[in-house]
């Protein structure tokens, strides 16, 4: 399962770095949006990403079958990658005004990001009836999660590349889906 994992563990990676820079940033990324200032903005875009992510989650525990969890979870990881590179692509697009593109985004960020922290490893043992726990994978996906967080961090920098924050959201968000969906298809076979 190996070849598998790490596919799994290098998508956790670009979306650990993805979630943490609009996270950390999200005051500089709103203020080039146009909402400087604009205290309320946080709670208007991540109430509603919390409850549907909330709502996803607990719906993974309806699965009995583990195989059939375990996929729900990919298959929740993919709709994930690609709500946050087709929000991008609708806001680039000027389909989507700001809060709505953030919105979709952090909930495509969370709802590909969140199975990792638990579920989805768990209904892989499971699933494949090995002998063990997920907090290894869970402790060493996350541990290269931030890893990937500070590269990206140190990437913004110190490469001389000046893009404005919302600018290089726009384009992680388009590589982390790109790349964490072809590793999700290559995990999946």
């Amino acid at each position: 399962y190996a070849p598998g994992l790490i596919a799994l563990v290098v998508i956790y990676i670009g979306l650990t770095a993805l979630r943490d820079f609009r996270d950390n940033f999200a005051a500089e990324i709103w203020t080039d949006l146009g909402f400087r200032d604009n205290a309320e903005i946080f709670t208007v875009s991540e109430l509603p990403i919390g409850i549907v992510v909330l709502s996803a989650m607990a719906l993974l525990t309806l699965f009995k079958d583990n195989r059939l969890a375990f996929l729900a979870n990919l298959a929740l990881v993919g709709i994930g990658l690609v709500l946050a590179g087709a929000s991008t692509f609708a806001f680039q697009a000027h389909l989507l005004g700001p809060i709505t593109w953030m919105v979709l985004l952090g909930g495509g960020l969370y709802l590909a990001y969140t199975p990792f922290n638990g579920l989805l490893f768990d209904r892989f043992f499971a699933a494949t009836g090995l002998v063990g726990t997920a907090g290894f994978l869970i402790y060493v996906a996350d541990a290269s999660g931030y890893l990937g967080s500070t590269a990206l961090l140190l990437f913004k920098n110190f490469s001389g590349l000046t893009l404005p924050w919302a600018e290089f959201l726009m384009a992680s968000a388009y590589g982390t889906s790109a790349i964490g969906l072809a590793l999700l298809i290559w995990s999946c076979i």
